[in-house]
């Protein structure tokens, strides 16, 4: 990418790379204004789950909670990195993003726990697991949403179980954050 950028740039262009993920203070950004539109349509969730692997994801969304005043513990479930990692790069794109912004660090909430659960990757990114493998045939038998087998269909497995073991309260609102991936489910 940095190659094909530099030739772009060499011939008048001005080339934007954009690195796995998106995992940028920009791309948290993004996910940071979805906690504002999910406010404005009326739902506050208790819990956000959703699949983390860069990072970009889950600091945009503790991000947007701490900026928007939502409480909501945001949950990745890791698809390839161990959870120490992974929260270390969440919590320096939160602080890179506020850097930018001219914020606050703790207005963007690197004061927040960084919750990585990273007990469903299996043998690693790109390889479904059989949790994966129920949670993608669930979700689309029962619920009509179309998951790819190895980043959000992990994440919807660990939903799953900790729905099975009552890791969530009747009373509680969880949103399940869907970030795509189905062009996967055909690779």
């Amino acid at each position: 990418m940095a190659a094909v950028a530099k030739e772009m740039a060499t011939a008048g262009r001005r080339p934007y790379v954009i690195p796995l993920g998106a995992s940028t203070p920009l791309g948290a950004a993004g996910f940071a204004l979805g906690i504002q539109e999910i406010l404005a349509s009326g739902l506050r969730p208790d819990i956000i789950v959703h699949a983390s692997s860069s990072g970009g994801t889950q600091a945009g969304l503790i991000a947007g909670c701490a900026l928007y005043g939502l409480k909501a513990r945001v949950l990745g479930i890791s698809a390839d990195e161990p959870s120490a990692s992974l929260a270390a790069t969440v919590r320096g794109i939160i602080e890179a993003l506020a850097d930018r912004l001219g914020g606050s660090r703790t207005a963007f909430g690197a004061d927040r726990d960084v919750d990585v659960d990273d007990g469903f990757v299996g043998e690693g990114y790109g390889v479904p697991t059989d949790g994966s493998r129920e949670a993608l045939t669930m979700a689309a038998r029962h619920e009509g949403v179309v998951l790819d087998p190895v980043y959000t269909a992990k994440a919807m497995a660990g939903m799953i179980e900790r729905i099975r073991r009552g890791g969530f309260s009747a009373a509680q609102t969880v949103l399940f954050w869907h970030t795509g991936g189905q062009a996967g489910l055909f690779a």
